[in-house]
């Protein structure tokens, strides 16, 4: 169950929102203060309360609005006070009594209800929401004509006598959607003879959250056949059916309803029957902007199902829309705008088309170009250049995979780091903005001054750096020289540096590459600032027993290079989730082999979203 401790995003007017609706308000009118203390209209509430009933509200706020149909799914807690004797044409105290009979014994009762439990067909009230003919039963009963609703099946988890007093029972009932209880203390009361309506009902739980940890339950009171019965009694003399607060202008009241606001998480997403996802780095800017995503642009739990709908989520786990799954198809659902960009992120479609940062521009950018596939020591020098001209804006001009990728074809063994790994990295390091290249047909064809000009004047380029054989334009024809002659005609400070040595052998990504291959991995670890890691963006993973050993299997894909097929030792880098999302790094044993890779879950705890697996120790023997 969700508690209040694990309440974060507090303040933030898109989340859901635990309310406590009082007895005498409809759902609908207890949101008014609800609007009021959040200054939105954008309120709306899952599964409705009868006026009578009070307890908990799942109310969903800001963009979050659109995900009430998912929320009704859930299981619901209730307690019930049963008045036998009395049945009404409503069944409940709201209604016209049409109908008496004996007072059944507490021991009929208890017996009554073992007949409810499991699943069950159940005719629902006359004087209900649903429709016949496109009308509301309600609204037909109440014009005189008759309704016959069929029965449909539901579920009874639980239920429990909690209390009996003369011609009352209080009941606790834990069921399915849809089920009413209105109708089920009428069905009761018929299984022991007689007849009955609920004279009060309180929702104590919907799925995963509670009453108690709702906004206004303090102003409830308790429970209980006698405090009931008083509170009855009352209203009968006095005439009163309303709410018993007036929350309008209640501060008290409105900052419980900024702190009961959960953010969207992965664990409530399972509740609501979505697939969760958690979006790679390299594809936010892409999400955002409703491009077109391919399953390889998320991180799973397990191989999702052709047909469902994906919970997604940003890279730091704030909730970021949903996205329905068609085969291999994906399609937008709802986009959550990202609330903290780390980093600006650019399509080159947009620099050329001058969407770039006003702030930036108008203070002059650095820039250093290049695949940068594996951030390695011989780019330190380059990264430090940018970082240290502060009188500029320090960003990155860099390729969703590498340029030896688009050249090498199929003899190419993969790049050394994905895309979103290099934008953790530029993240950690400093820089406030990344420009993503495709290589499109026309990209390929521009000249290097055309491309170098198209930066000098949409992000006002004053500085750029780059290493000693770098090349750009069609067919990479403009050099260092080439481009040392550009900036000096265009007022651009250039610097250019030198290759880096390790172990008398030039630092690179080819190098670099092949060491992964050779499994020398300190050297790699030397020359990245880390250790080699396979990020797992789009693997789809499955579970297999073999020789009684549990694994978690999964095909070798994307645009990396793996080692060679063997046995490792991995460090496996994960979100799992939970009561709260943690990030956790586990070792396990890891094995390559014919196309697949294999990780053994020797304790059952490999069970969240694997988002990279390290090698950082030599091949097993």
């Amino acid at each position: 169950m969700v508690n209040r401790n694990q309440i974060q995003n507090k303040n933030n007017s898109s989340g859901i929102l635990l309310l406590a609706k009082q007895s005498g308000e409809t759902s609908f009118s207890s949101l008014t203060a609800v609007k009021r203390a959040l200054d939105t209209g954008k309120v709306g509430h899952t599964g409705t309360l009868d006026s009578f009933a009070d307890g908990l509200l799942v109310v969903l706020t800001g963009s979050l609005t659109r995900l009430v149909p998912h929320i009704t799914n859930f299981s619901k807690t209730y307690l019930a006070l049963i008045e036998f004797g009395k049945e009404t044409d409503t069944l409940d105290p709201t209604g016209n009594v049409i109908r008496e009979g004996t007072v059944p014994s507490e021991g009929e009762v208890m017996k009554a209800l073992d007949f409810f439990k499991g699943e069950i067909d159940q005719i629902p009230p006359a004087f209900s929401a649903l429709h016949v003919n496109g009308k509301r039963a309600s609204d037909l009963m109440r014009s005189g004509k008759n309704v016959e609703l069929p029965a449909r099946k539901i579920t009874i988890h639980s239920i429990k006598l909690l209390d009996f007093y003369e011609q009352y029972a209080l009941i606790e009932v834990n069921c399915s959607k849809g089920t009413y209880i209105r109708s089920l203390a009428r069905d009761i009361a018929a299984k022991c003879g007689s007849c009955a309506h609920l004279a009060a009902l309180r929702r104590t739980s919907v799925g995963p959250f509670n009453l108690k940890d709702a906004a206004g339950f303090t102003q409830l009171g308790d429970f209980t056949i006698s405090s009931l019965l008083k509170k009855i009694n009352r209203q009968k003399e006095t005439g009163e059916t309303g709410p018993a607060f007036n929350r309008r202008g209640d501060t008290v009241f409105e900052q419980e309803v900024k702190d009961c606001i959960y953010p969207m998480t992965i664990s409530i997403a399972k509740y609501c029957g979505f697939t969760p996802a958690i979006l790679s780095r390299a594809y936010v800017q892409d999400f955002s902007s409703g491009r077109r995503l391919k399953n390889h642009s998320f991180y799973y739990t397990e191989k999702p199902s052709d047909n469902c709908e994906f919970a997604v989520f940003y890279p730091d786990l704030d909730f970021a829309g949903v996205i329905k799954k068609s085969g291999r198809k994906l399609s937008y659902g709802f986009v959550n705008p990202v609330r903290r960009e780390k980093i600006k992120i650019y399509s080159w479609e947009q620099i050329y088309s001058g969407k770039f940062s006003e702030d930036f521009k108008k203070k002059g950018t650095a820039i250093s170009i290049g695949s940068f596939d594996g951030t390695h020591i011989g780019h330190d020098a380059i990264f430090d250049s940018l970082i240290s001209r502060n009188e500029y804006v320090p960003g990155i001009v860099t390729f969703r995979h590498s340029t030896r990728s688009v050249k090498a074809g199929d003899e190419y063994p993969g790049d050394v780091s994905t895309l979103s790994q290099r934008m953790e990295f530029f993240i950690q390091k400093g820089f406030a903005f990344v420009v993503v290249i495709d290589f499109s047909d026309d990209f390929v064809k521009i000249s290097g001054t055309d491309f170098l000009s198209v930066l000098r004047d949409n992000c006002n380029l004053k500085y750029l750096v780059e290493g000693e054989d770098f090349r750009c334009g069609h067919k990479g024809l403009t050099d260092v020289t080439a481009i040392r002659q550009f900036c000096m005609e265009n007022t651009i400070d250039f610097d250019v540096h030198s290759f880096v040595d390790y172990l008398d052998k030039k630092v690179s990504s080819s190098r670099i590459r092949q060491d992964v291959l050779d499994g020398s991995f300190d050297d790699v670890k030397i020359m990245l600032h880390k250790s080699f890691e396979i990020d797992c963006a789009g693997f789809q993973w499955r579970r297999e027993v073999s020789d009684g050993q549990n694994w978690l299997v999964c095909k070798k894909q994307g645009m990396q290079v793996f080692p060679s097929d063997g046995e490792y030792t991995v460090a496996v880098n994960m979100v799992i989730s939970g009561s709260e999302e943690i990030s956790v790094t586990k070792t396990a044993v890891c094995k390559l082999e014919s196309g697949l890779l294999r990780v053994l879950d020797s304790d059952g705890s490999l069970r969240g979203f694997v988002r990279s697996i390290q090698f950082d120790y030599s091949q097993r023997k």
